[in-house]
């Protein structure tokens, strides 16, 4: 058996980085029907007269559904001063990841063209909170403290179209990938990077551009536990008058005390108050169609 990390899902095989290289598989029919593999996924290759075939998929030490892939050590979720950052989305990330534990950096690209204060604004938010927060250009070629923090794993380049994600990616492993270019009406990314590809750089170092996120769904994330992802507030939560703080109308809230009194970033938090409202809403609506709906 050789062991191997699926890169690529193809038509009806896939790409696998082996030792040796790439080679492109099939798989067995028990394997496909018990579990797809995805990209990411850590596989042992069987050789069966010329060809590989995927035999096994070892246990996953995590898996994300959007975009579909599995064992990723970090998210970079890229922003840039244009397009404007969604931070609701950029929040959902960070949820995302913590559920899945996976570790978070938020990278600043195009910093040849921020504004003032804009990096500023980003690290108000983030430092302490995302478990790194750097700052590169890529049209500069400043990319080497991302390379840095790249290397040895498997990290997935995430964030909206346009951000610049497939110019890193083209930058650090030298490739020439087709980049996205800007709507000019209203400025929003055109997406061009259409599926997930791993590239490696080094023997153990993988890089995922992934296709742009205009939404993401925090569904299986129950409005009452939205806190636990928020690392900030959990150290607060014992001083909470109420066990269950849900830190948004409670009195006697800790973390409410220390968002007036400036402990907490303010625009952090109206975006948690935003988010617990909207998965409040949609479990809500799912009760009820279970309720009344039979």
């Amino acid at each position: 058996m050789i062991r191997g990390r699926v890169i690529k899902i193809l038509s009806d095989r896939f790409a696998v980085a082996i030792p040796s290289g790439t080679v492109e598989v099939k798989s067995r029919k028990k394997i496909k029907r018990e579990v797809l593999p995805v990209a990411g996924d850590s596989v042992l290759l069987e050789k069966v007269a010329e060809e590989y075939v995927l035999a096994a998929i070892e246990p996953r030490v995590n898996r994300l559904i959007r975009p579909p892939i599995a064992n990723v050590d970090c998210i970079v979720i890229t922003v840039a001063p244009v397009p404007e950052p969604d931070f609701v989305v950029v929040d959902k990330m960070i949820v995302s990841a913590r559920k899945a534990g996976i570790r978070t950096a938020v990278c600043v690209n195009k910093t040849d063209i921020v504004p003032d204060g804009f990096t500023a604004r980003i690290f108000a938010q983030y430092s302490g909170v995302a478990d790194e927060v750097l700052c590169v250009s890529a049209s500069r070629g400043d990319t080497a403290e991302l390379q840095k923090l790249l290397r040895g794993k498997f990290s997935c380049l995430a964030g909206q179209s346009a951000v610049g994600k497939t110019s890193l990616v083209n930058r650090i492993c030298g490739v020439n990938r087709e980049v996205g270019e800007l709507s000019e009406k209203i400025l929003r990314g055109k997406n061009t990077t259409v599926g997930v590809e791993l590239i490696r750089t080094e023997l153990d170092t993988y890089v995922a551009d992934t296709p742009g996120f205009g939404a993401l769904d925090l569904s299986s994330v129950e409005p009452s536990d939205l806190h636990l992802y928020y690392e900030e507030y959990v150290s607060l939560s014992e001083k909470c008058k109420y066990r269950m703080c849900t830190h948004t109308v409670e009195p006697d809230c800790a973390v409410r005390a220390a968002v007036q009194d400036g402990k907490l970033n303010e625009e952090r938090y109206d975006r948690y108050c935003l988010i617990y409202k909207e998965l409040k809403d949609k479990n809500g609506r799912k009760t009820w169609r279970t309720t009344y709906e039979k």
